[in-house]
């Protein structure tokens, strides 16, 4: 893979040890290239107090921003997810010298809030951040317009799903849409919008397979990207219908009425929803929270969400269990994937069972 690097801070001592990591990645195989070429990923070395974004070419590369703090922090975590956003990283490793240069420390996060402190060392810090630099988005919709929604038709596959989302809520496993405009102009989120064709940010999703509606091979309801799941509004608004996967292309084919919100896009874990549907065809449901369960298996690398490679880890999980048409699998240092016949019997078995604090996993 290609990289580069962007130097926003001028601290010597961050400079230093990022320069150490940069020849760990050469030595791993990887080309470090100038700042007008195209890169797979960009080390972005920011300050914490007043974080940078990289103003990347495309959704495809992936930013990882690394700061340095000398002084110890009341809120670490709190701290390092506020330059996360602000610098619109995929990843940002936050690197401490507050107990002296000699010995560093150092944590990395995720927006999914996969938080991890450990001692400083560029081989781990390059570990950490390989499943996330190396990874592929399947994040666009080819959306048609070939829906046509009866006159007072009810499709209890939509119903179910603005039921079960207030109950998300109810479970305290739904946090409200992060508040962007508390940490970036209007022009760096519209440039985050345009870049992950979103129209906010929440957590969790919902999905219910389609039965009742025509549709050749694997398709299924789904709630939409950043819209909030305790207050669902319908279908062409805040629930999409997926009707396959363009492999070629990297797609999610979503078919929508003729009536529909123009920047409305499918859930990122869509293409985790499809590859479990067109795996497992007793799963009639799936469930996605930022929660945890004791004694799940969970996948041993931390993919972002909305990648291929997440998706993918995820089904070779679910093939381990005796039941993965009805079972819960954890995503590391990010939730669960909760299967079921239907979405009942799903809610049936996470009620009183979900922990809202995921537990942290090197």
């Amino acid at each position: 893979m290609k990289f580069k690097v962007n130097k926003v801070s001028e601290c010597t001592d961050l400079i230093n040890l990022c320069n150490v990591l940069v020849n760990t990645i050469i030595k791993e195989g990887h080309e470090q290239v100038g700042s007008d070429e195209n890169s797979n990923f960009v080390l972005n070395l920011i300050d914490i107090d007043s974080p940078k974004a990289y103003r990347r070419k495309s959704q495809e590369e992936m930013v990882v921003s690394v700061t340095l703090i000398s002084e110890p922090v009341s809120d670490l975590k709190s701290s390092c997810y506020v330059a996360l956003v602000k610098s619109i990283s995929n990843m940002l490793f936050c690197i401490s010298i507050a107990e002296g240069k000699e010995r560093p420390k150092a944590c990395s996060i995720t927006p999914e809030v996969g938080f991890v402190e450990f001692n400083y060392d560029a081989d781990t810090m390059f570990r950490f951040m390989y499943p996330v630099i190396s990874s592929h988005f399947v994040l666009r919709n080819r959306l048609s317009e070939d829906f046509h929604l009866k006159e007072n038709e009810i499709i209890s596959e939509v119903e179910d799903l603005i039921v079960f989302g207030k109950e998300l809520k109810e479970l305290g496993v739904l946090p409200a849409p992060f508040p962007l405009t508390k940490f970036l102009d209007q022009d760096l989120i519209d440039q985050l919008y345009r870049l992950y064709q979103i129209k906010g940010l929440s957590y969790g999703n919902l999905s219910i397979r389609n039965i009742n509606h025509n549709v050749e091979g694997t398709s299924y309801w789904m709630t939409a990207r950043g819209v909030d799941k305790s207050n669902l509004k319908g279908i062409g608004r805040d629930i999409l219908l997926v009707k396959g996967y363009d492999e070629i292309i990297g797609e999610m084919i979503v078919s929508v009425p003729r009536e529909y919100d123009p920047r409305i896009r499918v859930s990122v874990d869509a293409i985790e929803h499809y590859l479990i549907y067109r795996e497992f065809p007793g799963a009639g449901a799936i469930v996605h929270v930022h929660a945890w369960m004791d004694d799940v298996l969970y996948t041993t690398q931390s993919y972002p969400c909305g990648t291929r490679e997440l998706a993918e880890n995820v089904v070779a999980l679910l093939r381990k269990t005796s039941t993965p048409e009805r079972t819960e699998v954890g995503l590391k240092n990010h939730g669960l994937t909760i299967t079921g016949p239907d979405i009942t019997d799903i809610f049936q078995r996470i009620r009183g069972r979900l922990k809202t604090n995921v537990p942290m996993l090197n």
